[in-house]
């Protein structure tokens, strides 16, 4: 059997666009998988590190009054990229927390606030909730925790430094 010009034309033309198309799927397909794969977005940026000064508490001072109960915490607006979160865990044990959340930290509404029933610190930007005492994401697209900054007791006097703890 004799084939036509136009139809060994068209026969090559089909063999190209198979190959073509395998092409184009042996690239892609991997490529398209990955993208839709179930795991934690661990790609974002890491929170920026700021330096500060040490910040210096009198936990006498009537304006830290919240930080005589455990459970207790104060905004402090000097200190880290977007301020902290001072919470008091037990008598002997303080915690300063970035208030920038781990979880895409450059977005410019990714600041985290503790809830208003104190109980966790939420991410209003991405929903994302840490447990209070230990910064540790519990909910949401968050999987990393939030910064915590050194904190030294001495009697009544509590410093804050830049040193990352955790």
């Amino acid at each position: 059997m004799t084939m036509t010009i136009n139809e060994l034309r068209k026969e090559v033309m089909e063999k190209m666009k198979n190959l073509l198309l395998r092409f184009v799927l042996s690239v892609s397909l991997p490529v398209v998988l990955s993208l839709s794969s179930c795991a934690p977005d661990v790609s974002d940026d890491a929170i920026p590190y700021v330096e500060f000064s040490d910040i210096i508490i009198n936990l006498n001072l009537p304006e830290y009054a919240a930080l005589k109960l455990d459970g207790g915490y104060k905004y402090l607006n000097n200190g880290g990229v977007r301020g902290i979160i001072l919470y008091r865990k037990n008598i002997s044990t303080y915690i300063a927390y970035e208030r920038n959340s781990s979880y895409h930290p450059n977005e410019a509404c990714a600041t985290v606030e503790v809830h208003s029933s104190g109980l966790y610190i939420i991410d209003t930007c991405s929903n994302s909730t840490f447990d209070i005492s230990t910064g540790n994401p519990t909910g949401g697209m968050a999987t990393r925790p939030l910064r915590q900054y050194a904190v030294l007791l001495s009697a009544f006097e509590l410093t804050i430094t830049d040193d990352i703890a955790n």
